[in-house]
């Protein structure tokens, strides 16, 4: 007797989740039909059901994550009514190890490229936007918050970039924890 094997369809979503998985560990370069495919257990034929190319996948995924970011800032970090307790969250979040911060990281070697570029000013001038917002918040003039917010970012992509070169990936929770509150120390003084 002949058994059919139904396989759960694959949404949009699923594509671009295992789209960002790939741009997180391997760059945007890397994102290939087939091999999502392979990877999905599917054919390419399900893959055109929901883009038209290569290039759609990659905007629609990389909007997701944007959208996905900042819902993570605006649960995590904005609500905090405390100025510093706010930047104590955000250099906490920043260093937790988490795919969003992977694929901001690789994003930024791919920043060659029209979209991505775009995309990467569009978050970094939003969050150091909110950074200076919490220094002037604490009292520090507005030209002193924006040399504050940019350390504090430069920080960020610093750290990002010298965990991925040495390490591939980010440190552990209980590693990030402890530069979490290093960086803390140094830059709410």
């Amino acid at each position: 007797m002949n058994e059919v094997v139904k396989k759960k369809s694959l949404t949009a979503e699923d594509w671009q989740e295992a789209a960002l998985t790939v741009i997180a560990h391997q760059g945007v370069a890397a994102v290939a039909v087939e091999s999502l495919a392979r990877d999905l257990g599917v054919t390419k034929g399900s893959f055109y059901w929901h883009f038209s190319n290569r290039m759609d996948l990659v905007k629609q995924a990389l909007k997701r994550w944007r959208l996905g970011d900042k819902k993570l800032i605006a649960e995590k970090i904005l609500p905090i009514k405390n100025p510093k307790k706010r930047l104590l969250a955000w250099f906490k979040l920043s260093a937790e190890p988490i795919q969003t911060h992977l694929i901001y990281s690789t994003l930024l070697a791919d920043r060659s490229h029209a979209l991505i570029s775009k995309i990467l000013k569009e978050i970094t001038l939003e969050r150091l936007d909110h950074l200076q917002n919490s220094y002037i918040e604490m009292g520090y003039e507005n030209n002193q918050a924006k040399s504050q917010s940019l350390l504090a970012y430069s920080v960020y992509v610093g750290f990002l970039h010298m965990s991925k070169t040495l390490y591939g990936a980010l440190p552990d929770s209980k590693q990030a924890e402890k530069y979490a509150q290093f960086v803390a120390k140094q830059l709410l003084s």
